[in-house]
């Protein structure tokens, strides 16, 4: 596709599930306001380094052959070096450490009989009617006729307790796949013609969707969700078309700076700066 001027004056050659799944507000600032390099360097916290770290750890026995401990071995270094922003204490830090290899198991034993040996990483890239850029991605796995996402879920730190500790409570696996997932795995279905695949992994279990016990992944509900992605899509197009100068946007759209995990607490305050009107 070619890229029109105002896409590339806004820095943006495509859109991607994550950029469409943010808020209007934190995407203009993410993407807006923010050049590559300081989006890429905001830390973020030890759910996503536990999330990253199993998630490759899976990836690297089911597809590269590496040995379940030796994959383990690489997550918890990886969480161990992890620069967490300052905020973040260190007791999520251990506890992570101690559940990721019932993680990375539960994910292994669950998946490797359909999907040992599969493609991992595998780049999509899905035009969209009326969308003047591709959406881009990368599928987790791809084996024969199916594709497969992986999303894991952490333990959750409990209420403070009379003495003053705080317990956890274990990852909750969904009934069915969040709307979210549904919404990135439809548009790597649509790409790739393949039959769509979620896994949620956490320490004491993992369950596996597919069309055969989900109907969130029949065609149907599929197509409705390409159809929410493309309006998503559409609105941030429309707000480009009348400028791609993050001020004039962020007068556009409420921040919610309220919102308990919007917003990134090193970059608030300089968003805060960018919304005062």
């Amino acid at each position: 596709m070619t890229i029109p001027q105002y896409y590339k004056d806004a820095g943006l050659t495509h859109f991607s599930a994550s950029q469409l799944n943010k808020p209007v507000a934190n995407w203009i600032f993410d993407y807006l306001y923010l050049d590559y390099s300081r989006r890429r360097n905001i830390k973020v916290g030890y759910n996503a380094a536990l999330g990253t770290n199993a998630h490759n750890a899976i990836q690297a026995v089911l597809c590269h052959g590496q040995s379940v401990e030796d994959a383990i071995k690489d997550a918890v270094m990886g969480i161990e070096f992890h620069d967490s922003p300052t905020s973040e204490l260190t007791e999520k830090r251990d506890k992570f450490i101690e559940i990721l290899p019932d993680m990375v198991n539960n994910g292994v034993n669950l998946l490797a009989e359909q999907f040992g040996g599969a493609e991992d990483e595998r780049r999509i890239e899905l035009p969209m009617e009326g969308i003047d850029v591709p959406i881009v991605g990368f599928i987790d796995l791809v084996a024969s006729d199916s594709f497969l996402e992986i999303k894991t879920k952490a333990a959750r730190q409990g209420a403070v307790k009379k003495d003053g500790t705080r317990g956890w409570t274990k990852g909750s696996l969904p009934a069915k796949p969040e709307f979210y997932h549904l919404s990135q795995v439809a548009i790597y279905w649509k790409a790739t013609g393949l039959t769509p695949h979620i896994a949620y992994v956490a320490a004491h279990d993992a369950v596996l969707f597919s069309p055969d016990n989900c109907d969130e992944l029949s065609q149907d509900y599929l197509e409705y969700c390409l159809e929410d992605m493309r309006g998503k899509a559409m609105r941030r197009q429309n707000l480009l078309k009348l400028s791609t100068d993050p001020k004039v946007l962020a007068g556009l759209v409420d921040p919610d700076f309220n919102h308990p995990f919007y917003w990134d607490e090193e970059t608030k305050d300089e968003a805060r700066e960018l919304w005062k009107i």
